[in-house]
Order: structure tokens, then C-alpha cells, then sequence
């Protein structure tokens, strides 16, 4: 399932961190009621939600049905929000920014009449030391510490099917 709280804050400019210390409410609140579909959420949620962005408990449950029945997808624009995807095994969920050469080291390093593609998805390949992803993780991340960044190199590898949508979008899906 979606996550369709973190799609519905990051479109009002915001995340669950700050809503939660705005609302007063816990972050881990929050983040259980992230996994579940809007309709379970409970009124103090809802409230609390509202309260975080500015509208109100019935525009904010109108606001992310609308978005659970759409094909909205929560767009990752840094090396934090994708951490905190791959960390929360989100199913689905788009890289966006500047990563040409992520993308263009993938594009490259895998035989495209290998058995690594399904359906256009990329199961991505690496060399683990050195790879381009760990470079680009590394140079995009604002933490330097070499463990966090492998941990999450492997995280992507292990855990998600990636398929290029163009030069400044990747689609990453929870491998089946």
C-alpha cells in the first residue's frame, strides 16, 4: 500500500516530523497511521493532521482519499526521503532530481537481453565496492559515513526492481 500521508504532506509542503511537533502529537503516531489506509484514521489523527497543515479534519480525509484512489506516488527528491523509502519498504515510490549518472551507470552496467529485466524493470546489478550507486549516495548524501550509505546501497539492491522513466525520474518498486 501507498503511503499516502507522506504523498498528502510533502504536496502541502511539509513532513510528518514537523506536523507532529506543530500538532502535538508523536511522530510515531503518525508514522503507524502512515501505513494504513485514511479511512481507519482516527478523528484525533485526522485532527492533528489538519491542525499541522492548516485544514480541516474532513478536508484533510477528503484530501487523501482522493489521493489513495489516484495513481499518485510519493516523489523522493533526496538522498534523506530515500532513505527514509527504503528504510519503511515503501512499494512503490519515484526518485526525482538530478541522478543522470545513477541512471546512466545502471543503463550501462546491466545486459538488457539479460535475464535481469522483466517487463522494463531493471534488477539492478552492482558491483557492491566502489559501485556507482555507492558513489552517487555517497556524494549526494549530507552524512559521509561510509556504513550508512553501503547499508543503503544494499538495501535497493536487495529490495527494489527499478525502472527508468526518464532522465530525471526512477521508479522504484518492492521487488515481488
Amino acid at each position: 500500500m501507498k503511503n499516502v500521508l507522506d504523498i498528502y504532506l510533502k504536496e502541502n509542503n511539509t513532513n510528518r516530523y514537523e506536523v507532529a511537533k506543530r500538532a502535538n502529537i508523536s511522530e510515531q503516531t503518525l508514522s503507524k497511521a502512515s501505513k494504513r489506509d485514511p479511512e481507519t484514521y482516527t478523528a484525533k489523527t485526522l485532527i492533528a493532521i489538519g491542525k499541522g497543515i492548516g485544514a480541516t479534519a474532513g478536508q484533510v480525509l477528503d484530501n487523501l482519499l482522493a489521493i489513495r484512489d489516484s495513481g499518485k506516488l510519493y516523489h523522493a527528491t533526496n538522498i534523506s526521503e530515500l532513505r527514509q523509502k527504503v528504510r519503511e519498504q515503501e512499494d512503490e515510490f519515484i526518485l526525482e532530481g538530478d541522478f543522470k549518472e545513477l541512471i546512466q551507470k545502471i543503463k550501462t552496467s546491466i545486459d538488457f537481453e539479460d535475464k535481469y529485466v522483466r517487463n522494463d524493470f531493471i534488477f539492478p546489478v552492482f558491483e557492491y565496492e566502489g559501485s556507482a550507486l555507492f558513489r552517487v549516495l555517497k556524494n549526494n548524501s549530507s552524512t559521509k559515513d561510509e556504513k550508512v550509505i553501503k547499508k543503503l546501497e544494499k538495501d535497493i539492491v536487495n529490495s527494489y526492481k527499478i525502472k527508468i522513466l526518464n532522465d530525471s525520474e526512477t521508479l522504484f518498486r518492492v521487488k515481488d
